[in-house]
């Protein structure tokens, strides 16, 4: 009988230590608190596509985002996610307009993140356009957290593409995503 409760009460540690650990493993060190949205960092590439930005259109326009980020969550820890963004901006090609997204980030552990853009400012300077978007964890891996992402996206086109009939159609960013629990 004092075999079975032995084996028994190991079990049990095993499980809590189980359960904590899944709990804090996306906190930074120090900062584990079940409940509380977890603090982390990304950098990565993106292919984003348009439904066709014209130079003197502010019609709504749909744009499709495919990328990978390489996420810093806690000292010495890095994961890699896949994105996916569908979400609607403004057709202007001088400067990026105000949008609405939603981003599903998905972990090799099959978990994700989803994040609600809202708005954010624009800016372009010597042909590199910076976004600037500000968004909610509405889900999954640090829900309720706030999120702030930056994009970069290169001239890879030329200026009068955007008058052009079928207007700008995909173009490559490089991004930064910080989400602060």
């Amino acid at each position: 009988m004092t075999r079975t409760r032995g084996v028994r009460t190991v079990l049990a540690a095993l499980a809590v230590t189980g359960a904590l650990a899944a709990t804090t493993a996306w906190a930074p060190a120090g900062h584990g608190h079940p409940g509380r949205a977890a603090s982390f960092a990304c950098s990565g590439r993106e292919d984003i596509t348009y439904g066709g930005l014209h130079l003197l259109s502010s019609a709504p326009t749909p744009v499709t985002v495919d990328g990978v980020y390489h996420c810093t969550v806690a000292p010495g820890r890095e994961v890699t996610a896949t994105y996916h963004t569908e979400g609607t901006t403004g057709g202007e090609c001088v400067l990026f307009a105000p949008n609405q997204s939603r981003e599903t980030l998905r972990y090799r552990d099959g978990s994700t993140t989803v994040i609600a853009y809202r708005s954010g400012p624009s800016t372009r300077l010597a042909g590199v356009n910076t976004a600037t978007l500000h968004g909610v964890v509405v889900a999954g891996r640090g829900k309720g957290a706030t999120a702030e992402k930056t994009i970069q996206t290169l001239p890879a086109a030329l200026p009068t593409d955007c008058a052009l009939p079928g207007g700008l159609r995909h173009t490559t960013a490089f991004t930064h995503l910080s989400v602060e629990g």
